[in-house]
């Protein structure tokens, strides 16, 4: 129950007024010390001790009456313990008191809290009453000595009356003192209206003489401060709990004790409940316990007081862990609430670094929190801006969106620039973030950033470096941003070129290579990229203006143009000549040899020639594009050639070839150019030589190998023949001698 009979001080000496047992003779002869007792107490008006109804503490919920709680380590049996459940809030004011019910007395410590310090006067009144009441019946009697032991045992019987009433008032000083704090803040609560309630009881220090009860005042507020579940530590709690301490002077040993019988009370919760979500949920509690407990010590005198490890077998990493969770969770709420990491401002980050101090935090715990924050607020920046560049508009305007990466980009630099202000001041990534995996939305914010950034036609070095930052923030790899880069320089530069072109500026310059290189040293654009961007379109110009299939004046002097602003080299306009006018051409002489030696007309001749006057084709270049499908008409003749079964056949093919090249050939190399008709027909020449050379040697390889496989058949036939008559002459020599045999032995 909530209070017994029993002693709740640990110092408390007996009461001056407390007699030694009465003699037995008394009790023999004269009136028994019990009824002597009673009628003393009835003159003081002190009834026999019942118990109170506990109305009050079944009125604040508790249908037992009272509350049956674990014991402080070291508290006698008996005394009271109330284990309250009340959740910690974000700050101490407007928290209920831990003091929520009135605990019950019983009649007589009732009446010595209703006596208060007049107590000893009615100590004395009773036992000088008890005399006067002996002494009165003694003289009735008539007797001296009977006057004597009456006034003497009615004397004891007082004495031990009062001692008794004095035992209660030891028992009822501490429930006095938790009544007299119901329902306060235990913040307003001072020594002073301590003392005055032990005062009540004859004690002028209740902390030393009776701490057990101060302890029991300091163990409800523990208990009540400490978070329940997921609710964090606040940070006032230890010092709370510190000037709570202060003002009950109570002893940092007998406060260690609470803070010990809370954690028993959160490890036998684990263990009763056998749940696994209570079982964190405890373990959690009693972590916050651990680092309440060792803030309000200091750690120093928490290893001393405070022997978790011995206690509740907790190695040194587990309370390690409780101190670091609670204190990293503090750290982060107080940067948060300063907005250090956001702003970065010396005077904030001074403060932050000041209360990692006093937490005690580790400079890596500490970064941990830091460099988490700081990619939190990073990340909000970046999506941010995705979301806005994802937004279309007419003009695709990324001035917001790149406005947000380039404070990013500013708080970078800042966190770069941090040093020692604080741990974890460096530069912060994604990686690792929620926004690690989107790359493509980071792929087109470094592209948007770029396309910005070169508007103005120069790619700058502060450009450059933000991109190279930009780069790093995303976690891009070099080739990726490269290739990026290169895209959105190369559209630059066209865009470039095209207004240089448009304006005029290229055809008034002295030098259009130096405008040329200028736009790319501007852009940072590499040479030979530019290079191919101008034959690209000297390849389009060409290709539009060759679309009616032929080239005027006008077009050839555009082309010329072209070529002179672009800086276009002789081998890239021979390359785009052969390609796309010799497209023309190629196109005619392929129809022209396709047709056969039959079918070839003088119209299909002078059709080649125009083609080639049409686009302006050099002799070398119709040459060259006539001799690659000559070769090509031939290489068909010698394929059908190798097909046929004999050699007539081949040699058919052949002629057809001859024929072929006379007719059509011929004709057509001439019509390109004389000279260069001589030296192809010359080749051609020498081509036909080769082949029917080939064909010839083929022949007679062929008739060879027909004479070596006859002449190889007649000697097997010639040595079969010599083989068979040397048989018949060994026949007939054998028979020979048969017959000469048979002679002798007849004879």
């Amino acid at each position: 129950h909530a209070a017994s009979d029993g002693d709740a001080c640990s110092t408390h000496a007996h009461s001056p007024l407390e007699a030694p047992s009465f003699p037995r003779i008394l009790s023999r002869q004269f009136l028994p010390v019990k009824m002597a007792t009673q009628a003393v107490s009835a003159v003081a008006g002190i009834a026999p001790q019942q118990a109170a109804p506990a109305q009050s503490a079944k009125a604040s919920g508790f249908a037992s009456g009272g509350v049956r709680v674990p014991r402080v380590a070291g508290l006698a049996k008996g005394s009271a313990r109330v284990k309250h459940v009340t959740r910690a809030s974000a700050t101490p004011q407007g928290r209920p008191s831990p003091y929520q019910f009135e605990k019950d007395m019983d009649q007589l410590e009732a009446q010595q809290s209703a006596l208060g310090q007049a107590r000893l006067g009615a100590y004395g009144v009773v036992v000088g009453g008890a005399l006067a009441v002996g002494a009165a019946a003694g003289t009735a009697t008539g007797s001296n000595a009977a006057k004597a032991v009456l006034t003497a045992g009615l004397g004891a019987g007082a004495a031990v009356a009062v001692a008794t009433a004095d035992k209660k008032r030891v028992s009822a000083a501490p429930k006095a003192l938790w009544n007299g704090m119901l329902n306060r803040d235990p913040a307003t609560i001072t020594k002073a209206d301590v003392d005055a309630i032990g005062a009540k009881f004859g004690m002028k220090d209740m902390s030393k003489d009776c701490p057990k009860a101060v302890t029991e005042l300091y163990d409800a507020y523990l208990q009540s401060i400490v978070p329940m579940g997921d609710d964090p530590v606040q940070g006032w709690e230890p010092e709370a709990l510190r000037n709570f301490r202060q003002q009950l002077g109570l002893e940092d040993a007998d406060a260690a004790n609470a803070h010990i019988e809370v954690g028993r009370r959160l490890f036998r919760k684990r263990i009763e409940l056998g749940d696994k979500d209570a079982d964190l949920e405890s373990r959690r509690e009693f972590q916050k316990l651990v680092f309440i407990s060792t803030r309000t010590f200091g750690e120093k005198q928490a290893k001393f007081l405070l022997p978790w490890n011995r206690i509740f077998r907790v190695s040194d990493a587990q309370v390690s862990l409780a101190m670091k969770e609670s204190a990293s969770n503090l750290f982060k709420n107080h940067v948060n609430e300063s907005g250090a990491i956001n702003t970065l401002e010396a005077n904030a980050l001074a403060a932050a670094k000041a209360y990692q101090q006093e937490l005690n935090l580790k400079d890596t715990d500490c970064a941990e929190v830091v460099q988490k924050l700081a990619q939190d607020y990073v990340v909000s920046k970046v999506e941010a801006a995705s979301e806005l560049a994802q937004v279309r508009s007419v003009n695709s305007d990324f001035t917001e969106a790149n406005k947000l990466l380039t404070e990013v980009l500013d708080y970078n630099k800042k966190m770069a620039a941090g040093g020692d202000a604080l741990p974890g001041l460096q530069v912060v990534t994604l990686a690792g973030s929620s926004f690690e995996d989107k790359s493509g939305e980071a792929n087109t914010l470094f592209r948007n950033f770029v396309t910005q950034g070169t508007e103005s036609g120069e790619f700058s070095a502060e450009l450059k470096s933000s991109a190279g930052a930009l780069k790093v923030l995303f976690g891009m790899g070099n080739k990726e941003a490269e290739e990026i880069v290169l895209d959105v320089t190369t559209k630059r530069y066209r865009e470039l070129l095209r207004d240089a072109v448009k304006s005029g500026e290229l055809d008034k310059a002295e030098s259009p290579a130096k405008v040329l290189q200028s736009i790319c040293e501007k852009l940072q654009f590499p040479p030979e990229v530019a290079a191919d961007v101008n034959r690209e379109n000297y390849r389009t110009k060409m290709e539009q203006v060759m679309e009616k299939k032929r080239l005027t004046d006008e077009d050839v002097e555009a082309l010329g143009r072209v070529r002179r602003l672009l800086c276009v080299p002789k081998d890239v306009v021979d390359e785009c000549t052969m390609d796309i006018c010799g497209a023309v051409y190629k196109s005619a002489v392929i129809s022209a040899l396709s047709v056969g030696t039959e079918s070839f007309t003088p119209e299909l001749r002078d059709r080649c020639k125009r083609a080639k006057d049409a686009v302006r084709l050099t002799d070398d270049m119709a040459l060259k594009i006539l001799k690659n499908e000559i070769v090509k008409a031939f290489m068909a003749y010698i394929r059908v050639a190798r097909t046929k079964q004999n050699k007539i056949e081949q040699s058919k093919e052949i002629r057809k070839m001859v024929y072929f090249n006379s007719t059509v050939v011929t004709p057509m190399v001439s019509d390109v150019t004389k000279a260069a008709a001589e030296d192809a027909a010359k080749e051609l020449a020498d081509l036909l030589k080769e082949a029917q050379a080939a064909a010839k040697k083929e022949e007679e390889d062929e008739k060879k190998e027909a004479e070596a496989k006859a002449e190889s058949e007649e000697k097997k036939e010639e040595g079969e023949e010599a083989k068979d008559g040397e048989e018949a002459k060994d026949g007939e020599e054998k028979k020979d001698g048969e017959e000469k045999k048979d002679g002798e032995e007849k004879k």
